[in-house]
């Protein structure tokens, strides 16, 4: 037998190494721990996005950009819109509210489609449905038909109050298909040639080439942003601009006639306003309210991009 303190001795020495391993065993799972929560948890609980109090996360925004299709970047500018239509059409003077009762009757709207009624089981259904396409909770779902009705009620209150006379110009296009060609129509306008003759020649739209490029009269907010800008602040009244980019088939060279502080807004370029009249709201009233992009490293940045778009992929398998 062996003597009491040699067992004692080796007894200790058997649990320090009983202790020791369970430290490195505790050790190695909290290190691989610590790997896992980086690779698989934390990205998802990066912000991507702040407007004023409201921050979206990266497991959110995958969500809006699988649900929606469309390309990251874009999302980004849509949740913006939406953080800062949350923010503003609440307080004076739209004083926009949606309760629980809207975002149910909104919701079975939109789950009855054309039919006239819709029975409690067949939403339950839907709205099951609508939660594992999406990949939203239920909240989440909820909160976005919430932003959506809020949106239309904010859509219709800017769109009600457009005004009917406002300042507009008379104004005139040349489109071509290619920048070459707009090139060509500015040298041309500019050796002295006729605007009105030149449209009738190589307007590649039949109808500003019969009329000589007369588009007639329009206020802000009915032409898109590059005309915009071109006929109301660029251009002084027989003026001819510099070739503009309209989309990847047309480019053309505008010029103002004339110019009014007040004329009668007519029907369809009316319509046209205020359709847009929610877009031109967002552009002023972003400037009230402070937007940051973050991502992985400096903003949303392209490694930031990447690795969203791989989980994307990952998504739709």
């Amino acid at each position: 037998m062996k003597p009491k303190k040699r067992q004692n001795a080796e007894s200790k020495a058997r649990i320090r190494t009983v202790i020791l391993a369970a430290a490195v065993v505790a050790v190695i799972g909290a290190i691989i721990g610590v790997a896992i929560y980086q690779d698989r948890t934390a990205p998802f609980r990066t912000t991507v996005l702040v407007v004023g109090d409201t921050s979206i996360t990266m497991h959110y925004f995958l969500k809006r950009v699988y649900l929606s299709g469309r390309e990251p970047l874009a999302m980004l500018q849509t949740l913006t819109s939406e953080a800062i239509i949350k923010q503003a059409a609440p307080k004076p003077p739209y004083n926009i509210a949606i309760h629980e009762q809207d975002i149910d009757q909104f919701l079975k709207g939109l789950a009855r489609g054309k039919s006239d009624t819709i029975t409690e089981s067949d939403f339950k259904e839907w709205y099951r449905q609508q939660l594992n396409e999406s990949r939203l909770s239920g909240p989440e779902f909820r909160d976005l038909a919430s932003t959506n009705l809020l949106t239309l009620r904010l859509r219709e209150y800017l769109a009600e109050r457009v005004p009917t006379v406002a300042e507009q110009v008379h104004l005139h296009m040349i489109p071509v298909k290619r920048l070459d060609d707009a090139k060509k129509v500015k040298e041309r306008l500019a050796a002295g040639e006729d605007f009105g003759s030149l449209a009738r020649e190589v307007s590649s739209e039949e109808e500003l080439k019969q009329n000589g490029g007369d588009m007639g009269w329009f206020p802000r907010g009915a032409l898109n942003p590059s005309l915009t800008r071109a006929a109301f602040d660029e251009l002084g009244v027989g003026e001819v601009s510099e070739p503009l980019y309209l989309n990847e088939q047309t480019f053309a060279i505008v010029m103002v006639s004339e110019r009014v502080a007040a004329r009668e807004i007519d029907e369809a370029s009316l319509q046209r306003v205020k359709a847009r009249a929610l877009d031109e709201w967002l552009k002023k009233e972003q400037q009230y309210h402070k937007v940051e992009f973050h991502g992985f490293n400096n903003g949303y940045d392209t490694e930031t991009d990447a690795w969203a778009k791989w989980q994307l992929q990952r998504m739709k398998r």
